[in-house]
């Protein structure tokens, strides 16, 4: 009977030691799975859980590379969460190490992007957004759309907290090319919001508005709503549409039970603000209560942002006591916090209300010329870290990639051809602006031939035939012979003296419309009147000189055929400009005639080769004992 008590408690002695051990595993990735649980049941102490990841990084190896990966990362996990950053960084380094080694280009970007953590964390911005892109230009190379988008967010708030709007637009917009293969819409909603407020500080309102509208649109939960609700409101109360911003305010105070405090109070904050750049009397209570539920939760740039509001509220109502002692506070925390871009916006309340407005106007100066400074270095040195990342990378790549001599020879040989097209389009593209040029060129030297010849037949006219003609007559007269021989001379005398006049030299200054209502006039008799409309009206000095020779002389065209055809006793001209185009009207009442093709006589002929040269044209409405009517249209 002792013999069994003593086995027995033997036996219970060994089970209860066996249970509090690790249990024997018979292979790694038993182990691996034990170790790698432990490593993450938060209930356990910190130095234990470190000493389970070391295990699970020792039988990782044994499984795979990947396995392996992943357990050097946890362990940066871990540093990071007990706030050892310092030996966070270490570590992944370490992991980047370890992932060029076995050439894993993902857990290389992993690495980059939780560097990028860290570095935020201890606010060391440059070297945080630098590993940023490293990440993303990694997972752009892996088309890891999601990865792409979310390090983009982070690298895109280091932008815009620094002021680099620009920097940040570039950030976004690289990212929403690759929106489309995300199933939830929603993940890009933060970007259309940033976009709304970067177009806030560019003052144009219209596109920030849609920008928040778009996120509010593709946003479904309700916390995160209800900040980029906030985001707009700030935006509408910046525009100077405060209604606007009070209505948004009400809807995003709606999701209540759906907020953190912070998120809760800033709403109610803001509709505290909007309602007294609204001129609500129930403005300073409401902003006085959102001050003490922040301070209640020591929410401290939530404080600076109440005590910044309600001196402005004061500001606005006149009361200089409450103005100075809100903006003193809001001074004092920014200050402890040594947010120069906070002190440097409580400085614009405390100044104008304080008594030491000389020596608080000297550390604004300083102030505002070192945050100018400090923003304009932040975007040279993201440009710059940019550039510098992608230069690496294309170093890296063409180490990495050998390009075999047929390779690089096809390459010669297409950007040889390529250059030749180029070459080839060139003088293609050339030579028909060439031949155009000429064109017009030809066509301005034909009008302009034209016209001399016109006038070296007016001055023979004139000199030699109507004076031989003259002379002719004169000896008619003196010696006797037959009337109708002398009223037949005296009409070819008319006849070269009218085309004389109508070939003559033609004035294009600015008393070209004088001239052609003067010449328009000859055509005129006791029987046959003359309507001119609206020539006065038109800016001839817009006109080329060429256009108004042609138009002088269509017009004399239709004036002399009326005058040898129509036996017209009234005659309408009307000058419009429309479009671009001047349009001239002319009609008679006149025994019209039929305008077939075949009885188009040569002067109306003539009108539309004149018109036609110019890019113009000229249409023709008549019948028999209707009278005629032309219509001309030249661009001017």
């Amino acid at each position: 009977m002792k013999q069994f008590i003593l086995s027995s408690l033997f036996l219970l002695y060994s089970f209860t030691v066996y249970s509090t051990l690790a249990p024997q595993k018979y292979n790694a990735e038993d182990s691996l799975l034990y170790y790698k649980k432990l490593s993450r049941k938060k209930k356990e102490s910190y130095k234990d859980r470190l000493a389970a990841n070391d295990k699970a990084i020792y039988w990782s190896r044994q499984v795979s590379d990947s396995v392996y990966l992943e357990q050097l990362i946890y362990r940066c996990d871990l540093y990071y969460y007990d706030k050892q950053y310092d030996q966070a960084i270490a570590q992944t380094k370490t992991v980047l190490d370890e992932a060029t080694r076995l050439k894993s280009k993902r857990f290389i970007a992993q690495s980059y992007d939780n560097q990028g953590d860290i570095y935020k964390k201890k606010q060391n911005t440059s070297e945080a957004f630098t590993n940023f892109v490293h990440a993303i230009e990694l997972f752009t190379e892996l088309k890891d759309s999601i990865q792409i988008i979310k390090i983009s967010k982070k690298a895109s708030y280091i932008q815009t907290s620094l002021g680099d709007m620009d920097g940040a637009e570039y950030t976004i917009v690289n990212a929403l090319d690759y929106s489309n293969t995300l199933k939830e819409p929603s993940e890009i909603s933060w970007f259309y919001d940033i976009l709304g407020r970067v177009y806030r500080e560019r003052g144009l309102w219209q596109e920030a508005i849609r920008y928040h509208r778009k996120a509010l649109q593709l946003e479904n939960n309700k916390g995160s709503k209800a900040s980029l609700i906030n985001n707009y409101a700030i935006t509408l109360l910046k525009s100077g549409d405060n209604d606007g911003a009070i209505q948004q305010l009400e809807v995003g105070l709606a999701y209540k039970d759906s907020l953190s405090l912070n998120t809760l109070y800033r709403l109610k904050d803001n509709y505290a603000f909007a309602k007294s750049r609204a001129g609500h009397k129930d403005a300073i209570p409401l902003l006085e209560e959102a001050l003490n539920l922040r301070t209640s939760i020591d929410d401290i740039p939530g404080k600076y942002a109440s005590h910044i509001h309600l001196a402005e509220a004061y500001m606005t109502l006149g009361n200089t006591k409450k103005t100075a002692y809100h903006a003193q506070q809001a001074y004092n925390i920014s200050s402890k916090a040594k947010n120069t871009e906070a002190v440097v916006k409580a400085l614009d309340y405390l100044i104008p209300v304080t008594k030491e407005s000389n020596v608080l106007f000297k550390e604004y100066t300083s102030l505002s010329d070192s945050l100018t400074k400090a923003q304009n270095k932040a975007k040279f040195e993201f440009a710059k870290l940019r550039y510098d990342v992608e230069k690496a990378e294309e170093r890296e790549n063409i180490a990495l990639q050998k390009i075999t001599a047929s390779q690089l020879r096809e390459e010669i040989a297409i950007r040889k051809r390529n250059w030749a097209l180029v070459g080839i389009g060139g003088l293609l593209i050339t030579g028909l602006i060439f031949i155009l040029y000429q064109r017009e060129r030809s066509k301005k030297q034909r009008i302009l031939d034209r016209y001399e010849t016109e006038k070296r037949l007016a001055k023979k006219l004139h000199d030699e035939l109507a004076n031989e003609i003259y002379l002719v007559m004169n000896e008619v007269e003196n010696e006797i012979s037959s009337p109708a021989v002398a009223d037949r001379l005296e009409d070819i005398y008319k006849l070269s003296r009218d085309l004389s006049r109508e070939t003559k030299p033609i004035q294009t200054d600015e008393n070209f419309p004088t001239e052609l209502a003067m010449n328009l006039q000859t055509y005129t008799s006791s029987e046959r009147k003359l309507i001119l409309r609206g020539l006065e009206s038109i800016n001839w000095n817009v006109i080329n000189p060429e256009v108004k020779i042609e138009i002088y002389r269509v017009l004399q065209e239709l004036m002399t055929n009326m005058r040898k055809h129509s036996k017209a006793s009234l005659v309408a001209l009307v000058f419009k400009s429309v479009d671009k185009l001047l349009e001239i009207n002319y009609s008679d009442n006149g025994k019209g005639v039929s305008l077939s093709r075949d009885n188009r006589g040569s002067g109306l002929l003539n009108t539309q080769t004149r018109l036609k040269s110019l890019g113009g044209e000229i249409k023709f409405d008549s019948a028999v004992d209707e009278g005629f009517r032309a219509e001309l249209s030249i661009p001017i």
